[in-house]
């Protein structure tokens, strides 16, 4: 567990995000260093948010857009987490788009979802342009792992930009980043070939990312033609009311049900409730045994799971995105922080049978909030086992034992302890459902039950004698990395049990 506590510390992806970030000044030198004039945006009010949104409706190069929500949670430069307010500092708007590939592109040929933030009033960051962040599994060329653009995309921007209209402006602001992304060399007015530093760098960058994209697209590629189900895949098809039980359907689109009709809470924080019908179940399962029967490579999900495939890498990736939309309200209401503002996920399927994995010890999840949803088939065991969450006293104490109903999905925090009993006969094949929010994860609440682990791991490796000085190493590096060198440990009441 110790070395299971670090690796999940050390390989967290909202850490990954900062310690791999290029630097800001990626191309710094030569072209990009010229003075640039820029023209600033005039901040948009949330009266003219609507006219925005209808005028990228008329955008070819948007296959959908919207609707305009407002966000579901801020995070402030002191880390501290807000819900959105009218008229504050935390007013601010999400909006979705969807953004059209080029067939003809290396590995943007597929759409690509993009969030858009928009401040309102006081809480204006971006000279009166919305934030960007980018969605799906694609790399890009000088965009780094926390999915936005460089700054150098931002300064030639507004350098070029045309027009001080904020309301153009964002439609602008738009075609200019499917420039960049389908193009970064041109968009940035470098030659590739010219021989510069800073063309010969954008070069290698490019042909990275292509091999980099190149292993799971081709197998989408190669798969595509051969699905069984081609409405699963597609970007723009909403999902249809019939795959999902009725009541859970109604619930997540506004119904008026009260939660305890739909919804069973088993112990605090963990619940369970009918989403998939048998029927949606059986399509799903035809999908994912049609892909195993093609042979085609997969990646594992994980090294615990060695017979799961993850669906972005058949394809699955936008049927995803809408289901994780779908049940967004459902994180939010009943997991504050961790279940808001969802902007990336692991999806992937486990299978457990005789003779290749049973069950799964206990462990706990690289995500926020997980969904787990059985699919079938005949099995029986394969109880999921619950204890506590990390750093709290009950997170080595059992709770409860769930047992699967196809089609059923039980919901609960990623750091929720858990683990699969041995399957005794049959198959079980479940959805998993990882879901992420770097908004959270730029958090305190966030940051600061991942310094508890580091602080059991770094007594853990005193403990068993892996070196004299190395649990105090580590603690040293991760609390400067975190910029907690100042931490006030009394006033956190931080005790090692």
């Amino acid at each position: 567990d110790t070395f299971s506590i670090f690796r999940h510390l050390c390989l967290d992806s909202h850490l990954c995000m900062q310690m791999w970030r290029p630097p800001e000044s990626t191309l710094a030198g030569g072209f990009l260093m010229r003075s640039r004039s820029s023209l600033s945006h005039r901040p948009l009010n949330s009266q003219e948010l609507p006219m925005v949104v209808q005028e990228l409706k008329k955008q070819d190069f948007l296959l959908k857009v919207g609707p305009l929500k407002p966000s579901g949670l801020i995070v402030d430069s002191e880390g501290q987490m807000h819900e959105f307010r009218q008229d504050s500092e935390f007013e601010t708007y999400d909006l979705q788009v969807l953004l059209a590939g080029d067939s003809n592109h290396p590995f943007f040929f597929s759409p690509l979802r993009v969030r858009l933030r928009f401040g309102i009033g006081n809480s204006v960051r971006n000279e009166g342009l919305p934030e960007i962040r980018l969605g799906g599994q694609l790399a890009f060329p000088l965009v780094s792992r926390d999915r936005q653009p460089p700054k150098v995309f931002w300064d030639t921007f507004k350098a070029s930009a045309a027009n001080e209209n904020s309301e153009v402006a964002v439609t602008e602001l738009l075609r200019s980043l499917r420039h960049f992304l389908l193009d970064p060399a041109d968009y940035l007015g470098l030659e590739i070939g010219d021989g510069s530093p800073e063309a010969r760098r954008l070069q290698t960058w490019c042909r990275d990312v292509t091999r980099l994209n190149g292993q799971r697209l081709e197998v989408i590629k190669k798969y595509m033609p051969q699905a069984r189900h081609p409405g699963l895949f597609d970007p723009v098809l909403p999902l249809k009311k019939e795959w999902f039980h009725e009541k859970i359907w109604s619930f997540l689109n506004g119904g008026t049900e009260d939660w305890q009709d739909v919804l069973t809470e088993h112990v605090p924080g963990v619940y369970s409730f009918p989403l998939f019908k048998d029927e949606f179940c059986d399509t799903l399962l035809e999908e994912i045994f049609n892909f195993y029967d093609t042979g085609l490579p997969a990646r594992r999900p994980n090294s615990m799971n060695n017979y799961g495939i993850i669906l972005s890498d058949i394809g699955l990736e936008p049927f995803i995105d809408k289901l994780q939309e779908l049940l967004q309200p459902l994180g939010a209401g009943f997991f504050p922080g961790p279940g808001n503002s969802w902007d990336g996920h692991h999806c992937f399927i486990v299978r457990y049978r005789e003779g290749e994995d049973l069950g799964l010890d206990m462990h706990t999840d690289d995500s926020d909030v997980t969904f787990n949803i059985c699919l079938g088939l005949d099995f029986a065991g394969a109880g999921l086992q619950f204890c506590g969450t990390v750093g709290t006293a009950e997170h080595r104490k059992h709770n409860f034992t769930y047992a699967h109903k196809k089609g059923h999905c039980i919901v609960h925090l990623g750091r929720q302890r858990h683990g699969a009993d041995d399957i005794t006969s049959g198959e079980r094949l479940n959805l998993i459902l990882w879901n992420h929010s770097s908004e959270f994860r730029s958090s305190l609440e966030y940051q600061r039950p991942a310094l508890m682990m580091t602080l059991q791991c770094c007594y853990a490796w005193e403990v068993v004698g892996i070196g004299q000085n190395c649990g105090s190493f580590l603690l040293t590096f991760v609390l400067g990395y975190l910029g907690l060198q100042k931490l006030d440990t009394a006033g956190s009441q931080i005790r090692i049990d």
